[in-house]
């Protein structure tokens, strides 16, 4: 049975406008009339025609969340999964509080770039967030040089100049990773192993500057054979780990450019037997289990990303911008707690 606003009115018992305002989450209906009209549209699997409504006037309250993962199908995805689901999470909050909606999908490849497309022009969503994204992404710039009202995530630090409403929202990878390599060095160690991350990405090149500059300032010497390139990838990590203790090249503290591949550099550690608590150990992102651990991490400050994503994406502001979120150490559960 095809089934629209009248009709769930009408098995309700109820008016037009009270589905309406339920749909809408207005808070002037009654528990029971919101209960009964929710089952219905739970019991008929009813979508909202978000094209109806913009016609009629009403804006489209759904804001896309739209990830870059050409590794989808892989179970070693980039930067990682993880990561992203703490992002979404927090934007996912912050839109409520605003009284909009989130809309999350993954682009893999072309086809995706145009189903996305196609979601903004038919008036599926608003606006949309975008992240995870190669440097001089074709799809993206286009995006950015278009009417849509767009944020890209950790993208470029220099502004396109045809875009037309978008915010370029960066964390300060640089300096969060030369702070944690501060607190490295200032404990009498020079050995750094470290493992960079996707070197396509802002984060992968800021995150490494920061460590072969934090180096060269205390004048200790880069070692080449002391970086090894994982691409934020778990496996990737835990295979250079393993070369690096097969190989038994000295080190005496870790750095990882992500949380992620650190859970994969511990995992060769523990392994061999080598207590990983014991070392120096930073990585990057601030993941859920990475504190509890025993690991120290830097916090993106996420929830900062989201509430000045959101905020830009909701405002009448039709102008183009690069902001910083600052990031924090996080080196005991008091300071996670505190996240």
């Amino acid at each position: 049975m095809k089934i629209d606003s009248i009709k769930i009115a009408e098995i309700a018992g109820v008016s037009r406008s009270t589905v309406s305002r339920v749909l809408n989450n207005h808070p002037n209906v009654s528990k029971k009339n919101r209960e009964k009209i929710l089952k219905i549209i739970d019991e008929y699997n009813y979508i909202p025609n978000l094209n109806a409504q913009t016609l009629a006037g009403k804006k489209n309250k759904v804001i896309g969340i739209f990830i870059y993962e050409p590794n989808m199908i892989n179970r070693t995805t980039a930067m990682d999964t993880a990561y992203f689901m703490n992002f979404t999470d927090t934007v996912v909050k912050e839109a409520f509080l605003k009284n909009h909606q989130i809309l999350v999908d993954y682009i893999k490849d072309s086809n995706d770039e145009k189903r996305i497309e196609t979601f903004f022009k038919n008036g599926n969503v608003c606006s949309g967030i975008f992240i995870g994204f190669l440097k001089n992404n074709l799809f993206l710039e286009k995006m950015i040089e278009s009417e849509y009202k767009v944020v890209v995530v950790d993208y470029d630090t220099k502004l396109n100049s045809k875009a037309k409403q978008t915010l370029y929202i960066n964390t300060d990878d640089y300096g969060g990773a030369a702070a944690a390599m501060e607190k490295i060095l200032n404990k009498n160690n020079n050995k750094v192993l470290f493992f960079s991350g996707d070197m396509k990405k802002l984060s992968g090149v800021e995150r490494e500057r920061a460590y072969i500059d934090t180096l060269n300032n205390k004048s200790i010497i880069v070692d080449r054979n002391l970086i090894y390139e994982s691409d934020y990838s778990k496996e990737k990590a835990y295979k250079n780990m393993k070369k690096v203790l097969k190989n038994k090249i000295e080190f005496d503290s870790i750095f990882s450019a992500s949380d992620n591949m650190l859970f994969g550099v511990v995992r060769a550690l523990s392994e061999e037997k080598i207590d990983y608590k014991k070392l120096e150990i930073w990585g990057f992102d601030n993941l859920k289990y990475t504190v509890p651990m025993g690991l120290k991490t830097v916090s993106p400050m996420l929830k900062d990303t989201a509430k000045k994503s959101i905020e830009f994406l909701i405002s009448d502001s039709i102008t183009s911008t690069v902001e910083y979120t600052k990031t924090k150490l996080v080196e005991n559960m008091s300071d996670y707690f505190e996240d």
